[in-house]
């Protein structure tokens, strides 16, 4: 099959880390498809590039690959920077479809498939039907929960969602959402994203804090993600100074860059924690991985998430994590090992925090485990193929009439056979009420087999049951009513 990807977060010349869950994504379809990738650049970060004597050449150079051997092309993108953001999706097309025109017709892809509901998917979306293509949205968490609450900008984003073929959600609490906002539900899958499981593995604490250069002794919280408003650093540094007011030994570590930076160190400073806070800037993954090793916990105060790459990450690497309980993170969460308190509360955080680092004893297995990149993959491929294959009888005729392609029916099993491991399953229509799955309930004669846990999960050949290690998390049955 033949897959293009559009969207903005994706590793480009200018930076090379954004998007890299995407990239991920990208690796792993690339090894069953074909795939090219059309990335739009801010002309912000393009001219600033060029001021500074860099990119005089343009945007695509032929020396950076963010995945090798999958194509890609980075055209830039104007805008009006901070105003009339529900038109940002006019813009982007302006900008990008003459040259994202040429890209379909020499491509000829099977399905188009993008990131980010807008302005990227109205862009996709648009694109996919001018020339009789599918198209599959998917929704990262902060487009639909934040942006597409209110205003002009909710109504070009669920206009993006109802004239999609499928969207594609990586957590239940986004589906809901969008149930809830009329979007038709048999379009809707869950496809929760994968982890790389040979690189995010558990490992020995004194080694990964000698690799980083930190001391080897002493309590250790790190705090992975961009340094934007959304993620809530603010509030962790005031919980970070309650808990140095109540004489709790730590350093914390903020792992990431972004336009905060200055903001932070001065309220670092402010706060007299310098010397307990640390700015590491941007990680490569295989330092995060490092880092989440080193660490007692992971900590993330964001406002608004999906289901956060870090914490997959963290998991996957055996640290448990203090977080926000917005979004998709009660789905991942464990209470045995992990503590959630409400968002922008720093004093509920900072109590979380000193009570998760009294928990010294040996825990059970966890109930959720992030599958491998590819098993994630292979569930997004699934619904990649039922899309193309419920829309192409359609297609031509609504080329010629205009019309929107009738939505995909739902898929009827799981053809990899491991039906309590399927993410994609169809939400019940938007009138349906959602019943959250209890992962207890869920018939144990569909557990997969010790091979299909180990092929899933990416991990080493060892003898164990499947409920001796607890099940992925992406087991769920949502019931039709």
């Amino acid at each position: 099959m033949k897959v293009l990807f559009y969207s903005y977060a994706y590793p480009n010349p200018i930076n090379t880390g954004l998007g890299t869950f995407n990239r991920s994504m990208i690796a792993g379809l690339a090894t069953d498809h074909e795939i090219r990738v059309v990335s739009p650049v801010s002309f912000v970060d393009a001219w600033r590039e060029r001021l500074k004597g860099k990119r005089t050449g343009g945007l695509n150079d032929p020396e950076f690959s963010a995945v090798p051997g999958v194509p890609a092309e980075y055209l830039a993108s104007y805008y009006t920077p901070k105003i009339l953001r529900s038109q940002y999706g006019r813009f982007m097309w302006w900008s990008t479809r003459r040259r994202l025109d040429r890209v379909m017709k020499s491509f000829q892809p099977d399905v188009v498939l993008s990131y980010w509901a807008h302005p990227d998917g109205e862009v996709a979306v648009r694109m996919a039907h001018r020339h009789g293509v599918p198209a599959v949205v998917m929704v990262g968490g902060s487009d639909v929960l934040l942006l597409g609450r209110s205003g002009s900008r909710q109504k070009k984003i669920l206009d993006v969602m109802r004239n999609a073929d499928a969207v594609v959600t990586v957590s239940l609490d986004i589906a809901e959402t969008l149930l809830k906002d009329g979007v038709n539900g048999t379009k809707v899958r869950v496809v929760r994203r994968g982890v790389d499981r040979t690189l995010f593995t558990p490992g020995d604490r004194t080694v990964s804090r000698c690799a980083l250069g930190i001391p080897e002794t002493g309590t250790v919280l790190v705090c992975a993600g961009r340094l934007v408003p959304v993620k809530g650093h603010s509030h962790l540094l005031h919980a970070c100074r309650l808990l140095a007011v109540r004489r709790v030994p730590f350093h914390l570590y903020l792992l990431g860059d972004g336009p905060l930076r200055n903001e932070l160190q001065r309220q670092i400073t402010e706060l007299g924690l310098d010397g307990v806070v640390h700015l590491r800037g941007s990680q490569s993954q295989s330092q995060l991985a490092e880092w989440y090793r080193a660490a007692d916990m992971s900590v993330l105060p964001s406002l608004s998430e999906g289901v956060p790459n870090v914490l997959m990450e963290s998991i996957a690497c055996g640290t448990p994590f203090v977080a926000s309980d917005v979004g998709g993170i009660p789905e991942i969460a464990d209470s045995r090992h992990d503590r959630l308190v409400p968002p922008a509360s720093p004093v509920a955080l900072a109590d979380a925090i000193e009570w998760q680092l009294k928990v010294r004893t040996k825990l059970p297995p966890r109930a959720f485990e992030p599958l491998a990149l590819k098993a994630a993959a292979r569930r997004l491929s699934q619904v990649l193929e039922e899309v193309r294959g419920s829309v192409t009888s359609a297609s031509s005729a609504w080329f010629a009439s205009g019309q929107p392609i009738p939505a995909p029916a739902p898929s009827a099993a799981d053809p990899h056979g491991a039906t309590a491991c399927c993410v994609q399953n169809s939400l019940p229509a938007a009138s349906s009420a959602i019943t959250r799955p209890v992962l207890s309930a869920i018939d144990e004669t569909q557990t997969p087999s010790s091979s299909q846990w180990q092929e899933e999960l990416c991990l080493p050949n060892t003898n164990f049951h499947a409920n001796e290690l607890g099940r992925t998390g992406e087991e769920f049955v949502i019931p039709s009513r």
